[in-house]
């Protein structure tokens, strides 16, 4: 885990851990699934994982049991998973693209978020009844003609 001074680097995916957060499991690991950057109350960068439960997993039944946390929520590594230099160039890829994404935010506070708007459906011309007049005309041509619409 990541100290003020200490360069910030992710614990592997797969590394299993304990923490301490109010939806955890009781007596659980989890393992990490997801990383992420973030910025605290303070400005600070923070690195944030995603965990599922051991032995379930990350499956579809178990996604109510994936927690997000913090890394402060960790309380112990029990086993760390896979990591190389490509941890580190993500890590500095999202820590930048954080950067940059609040640097824009701040420097145009007045734009406006990109919003799609919905395509308005297409509008339908349904016909129109006929005038009874006109419908006695095509009683005598067709008299099933209502049927037929």
């Amino acid at each position: 885990m990541a100290q003020k001074d200490e360069k910030l680097q992710f614990l592997g995916l797969g590394s299993m851990v304990e923490i301490d957060h109010m939806d955890a499991l009781a007596d659980t690991l989890y393992m990490i699934v997801a990383r992420a950057v973030g910025k605290d109350g303070d400005g600070k960068t923070i690195l944030r994982y995603q965990v599922a439960p051991h032995p379930q997993g990350g499956s579809a039944k178990q996604a109510d049991d994936i927690i997000t946390l913090a890394e402060s929520s960790i309380t112990k590594v029990v086993h760390e998973g896979y990591h190389d230099e490509k941890d580190e160039v993500f890590l500095s890829k999202m820590i930048t693209g954080m950067e940059n994404a609040i640097k824009n935010m701040s420097s145009n506070p007045k734009k406006e978020k990109n919003v799609t708007l919905k395509k308005e459906p297409e509008k339908i011309e349904v016909p129109l009844p006929p005038k009874v007049e006109d419908e006695k005309e095509l009683l005598k041509k067709d008299p099933f003609y209502k049927f037929r619409s």
